[in-house]
Protein backbone atom coordinates (compact mmCIF):
# COMPACT_ATOMS: atom_id res chain seq x y z
CA UNK A 1 0.00 0.00 0.00
CA UNK A 2 1.74 3.44 -0.87
CA UNK A 3 0.91 6.29 1.16
CA UNK A 4 2.18 8.97 -0.21
CA UNK A 5 2.41 9.49 -4.49
CA UNK A 6 5.54 10.45 -6.56
CA UNK A 7 3.83 13.80 -7.32
CA UNK A 8 3.10 14.50 -3.67
CA UNK A 9 6.52 13.78 -2.89
CA UNK A 10 8.21 16.24 -5.77
CA UNK A 11 5.61 18.43 -4.05
CA UNK A 12 6.95 18.55 -0.84
CA UNK A 13 10.38 18.48 -1.98
CA UNK A 14 9.68 21.67 -3.59
CA UNK A 15 8.51 23.48 -1.19
CA UNK A 16 11.19 22.30 0.99
CA UNK A 17 14.27 23.67 -1.55
CA UNK A 18 12.30 26.63 -1.45
CA UNK A 19 12.26 27.02 2.03
CA UNK A 20 15.75 26.40 2.16
CA UNK A 21 16.61 28.91 -0.19
CA UNK A 22 14.85 31.46 1.57
CA UNK A 23 17.27 30.56 5.02
CA UNK A 24 20.05 30.59 2.73
CA UNK A 25 19.62 33.84 1.67
CA UNK A 26 18.40 35.51 5.24
CA UNK A 27 22.13 33.21 6.61
CA UNK A 28 24.14 34.72 4.43
CA UNK A 29 22.75 39.01 4.91
CA UNK A 30 22.80 38.22 8.57
CA UNK A 31 26.41 36.43 8.15
CA UNK A 32 27.52 39.45 6.20
CA UNK A 33 26.01 42.08 8.81
CA UNK A 34 27.01 40.51 12.23
CA UNK A 35 29.12 38.60 13.92
CA UNK A 36 27.45 35.01 14.40
CA UNK A 37 25.60 34.88 17.31
CA UNK A 38 23.22 32.87 18.77
CA UNK A 39 20.31 33.25 16.72
CA UNK A 40 22.80 32.55 13.22
CA UNK A 41 23.84 29.34 14.94
CA UNK A 42 20.33 28.50 15.31
CA UNK A 43 19.68 29.03 11.76
CA UNK A 44 22.14 27.36 10.52
CA UNK A 45 21.30 24.43 12.48
CA UNK A 46 17.56 24.47 10.83
CA UNK A 47 19.30 24.80 7.36
CA UNK A 48 21.14 21.42 8.10
CA UNK A 49 18.09 19.87 9.72
CA UNK A 50 16.37 21.03 6.18
CA UNK A 51 18.57 19.49 3.77
CA UNK A 52 19.11 16.35 6.13
CA UNK A 53 15.05 16.33 5.19
CA UNK A 54 15.46 17.01 1.33
CA UNK A 55 18.19 14.14 1.22
CA UNK A 56 15.49 11.75 2.73
CA UNK A 57 12.60 13.26 0.66
CA UNK A 58 15.11 12.30 -2.34
CA UNK A 59 16.09 8.64 -1.19
CA UNK A 60 12.33 7.91 -0.36
CA UNK A 61 11.52 9.33 -3.93
CA UNK A 62 14.08 6.74 -5.31
CA UNK A 63 12.46 3.79 -3.68
CA UNK A 64 9.02 4.57 -5.13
Amino acid sequence: MQIISKAELSSLKTQLESLLNALIEINDKSSIENEIDASNRNLLETERHLRGALRELEHLSKSL
